[in-house]
């Protein structure tokens, strides 16, 4: 068969042998294709392969090429599933920001529309689809609120003070001053100065998550996520796809055809993150369908990976706040990565079992007393 991968038609072996693929660089036991003119010879699934795709987590389109210009060593990292690539075989590349993935990876079949293959008559319309996922929010009609009166600040700058947000009846109002130590109701963390208050209700959002763009893209999905309140009823739950925490009440962006949800927290997370917890501190999303397990709590799901070693953070680690309040200590946490002492003897504080040496936990240094991370915060994540 004529193939997009190689230069000359190829033909199926109808033998079961052990060979090495000259695409993937992976040994097989398989009825390879194989190409008569130079012995170049790959498995079934790798002789399907498109010399040009498009992939969800990268704005250029990827082509499929066997050696890299100049330079290089004889390997690079892939930036979809953060394991080395042995760049002597086949592997997707983009020209444009050195961006280098497995023919695997990038060619995914696990995730039906990770992958988008573009045909000839597709090309031209590579920078629209570029710019809507990658470029300007507005252009997937992002806008939360509507503006309902505005004041000129210091240095002639407009500042929103009143608003009609989608997620409350009410209008809402532009305040600087802490009455009370209500949560905000579209992240469920503690309310911060600036906020937006219903001078009707006790409903609270803060100026950032007021401001959140009604529609995203994310790179943990495929699909186009909208800013939610309640998405599943009041009163109902919904639990985040990423770090598997529960929320009642906050927000969610949500793909309502998937049954996937985030909350506000790891919709804010990319697919990039530097980490104080860890030296190499560059740390990158493993691929969606490929679920890792934690170097800090032990727990399986999406990972970011680091590029250097075999460290990988969970959403649920990574999103943890670096300090906390408790509302029976009259002090603040900080969470810590390594061990207070070395006695070997580690308990919380709080519920009185043990911690395990190797967790996280949060501790209050005036007063020696180390927590475990769920007895602090509960079910969410709150500073």
């Amino acid at each position: 068969m004529e193939v997009e991968i190689h230069d000359h038609s190829l033909t199926l072996l109808r033998k079961l042998i052990t060979f090495t693929c000259d695409a993937c660089g992976k040994e097989g036991k398989d009825t390879p294709y194989l190409c008569l003119t130079c012995a170049f010879c790959v498995h079934p699934t790798c002789a399907s392969l498109h010399r040009t795709v498009k992939h969800v987590r990268h704005q250029h389109t990827l082509n499929l090429t066997y050696s890299l210009p100049q330079i290089q060593p004889d390997y690079q990292i892939c930036l979809l599933c953060v394991e080395k690539v042995d760049t002597n075989y086949g592997f997707y590349y983009c020209p444009s920001c050195t961006f280098v993935a497995h023919l695997s990876c990038a060619a995914d079949g696990d995730i039906e529309d990770n992958i988008n293959v573009l045909k000839d008559e597709d090309k031209e319309s590579i920078e629209p689809i570029t710019a809507l996922r990658y470029g300007n929010p507005e252009s997937v009609d992002s806008v939360s609120y509507v503006v309902k009166k505005k004041i000129m600040g210091e240095e002639g700058i407009e500042i929103t003070t009143e608003i009609k947000h989608f997620s409350h009846q009410h209008e809402l109002t532009l305040t600087h001053e802490l009455k009370n130590s209500d949560k905000c109701d579209g992240c469920e963390r503690p309310i911060l100065t600036p906020f937006y208050n219903c001078t009707q209700c006790r409903f609270v959002l803060h100026k950032f998550c007021a401001e959140l763009p009604r529609n995203k893209w994310h790179p943990l999905h495929q699909h186009l996520l909208t800013l939610s309140k309640n998405a599943y009823g009041i009163g109902k739950w919904f639990s985040c796809n990423a770090c598997d925490l529960r929320s009642y009440n906050g927000f969610s962006y949500s793909c309502h055809k998937c049954n996937f949800d985030l909350d506000v927290n790891c919709s804010l997370t990319s697919d990039r993150l530097t980490h104080d917890s860890h030296e190499h501190r560059r740390l990158i999303l493993s691929n969606a369908t490929i679920r890792g397990k934690c170097s800090v709590c032990d727990s399986e799901g999406y990972v970011f990976r680091c590029s250097d070693c075999a460290f990988a953070l969970d959403f649920k680690c990574a999103t943890l706040p670096n300090s906390a309040i408790y509302e029976q200590h009259e002090h603040p946490f900080t969470l810590q990565y390594t061990l207070e002492d070395d006695s070997e003897e580690y308990y919380c504080d709080i519920c009185e079992e043990k911690r395990h040496p190797k967790h996280w936990f949060y501790y209050c240094i005036d007063c020696s007393y180390p927590t475990h991370p769920d007895c602090i915060l509960g079910k969410k994540n709150f500073l």
